[in-house]
């Protein structure tokens, strides 16, 4: 049989009960609570932090020579199959919700309210000018031109040119005075 999430056992159903009443007692009082009750909460506070403790080690430690292993089991789920003719339900159909919205009217007023001042724009239109495309032009510069006048020569004076003079260079025999062929 299995238990339903509900499913509390009588004896701790009266413990509740016990507590609810004298917690409710103690409240509708103003008592303090008693040195009894500090002791029991001391007590199963420091239990639980033991048993939160010792139930499970740090998740990096684990034993020598042993490597971690999960277990699963099976568990059984409950199939319900749907017999008979389906019965037809009604399905909501949805209404479009119209929203006015006040669309704002003058009205009058005793305050002067400036109104807009109507300032005409002109729209500036770029107007194309046409630029003259530069050509050569050519046109003949007058300019002087040197004419050859005659110069004369007082004397003639002979100056001596110096002759060269024969150089004697030595010829060797074993030494090859021309490039490649044969001797």
């Amino acid at each position: 049989m299995e238990r339903s999430p509900t499913h509390i056992s009588p004896s701790i159903n009266c413990w509740r009960r016990s507590q609810a009443t004298s917690v409710s007692h103690r409240l509708a009082y103003h008592t303090p609570p008693n040195n009894n009750d500090m002791i029991a909460f001391k007590i199963s506070a420091i239990l639980l932090l033991a048993a939160a403790a010792s139930a499970r080690p740090s998740e990096g430690w684990e034993p020598e020579g042993h490597s971690h292993t999960e277990h699963t089991k099976p568990y059984h789920v409950t199939v319900v199959k749907q017999i008979g003719v389906p019965i037809p339900h009604p399905v909501a159909v949805s209404v479009p919700q119209y929203v006015k919205v006040p669309i704002p009217q003058p009205y009058p007023v005793h305050v002067t309210v400036e109104q807009p001042i109507h300032v005409p724009v002109y729209k500036v239109v770029p107007q194309i000018v046409e630029k003259p495309v530069p050509y050569t032009v050519e046109k003949p510069v007058p300019y002087e031109v040197e004419k050859p006048y005659p110069v004369e020569v007082e004397k003639k004076v002979e100056v001596p040119i110096p002759k060269p003079y024969p150089v004697h260079v030595p010829v060797y025999k074993h030494i090859y005075h021309h490039k490649g062929g044969k001797h």
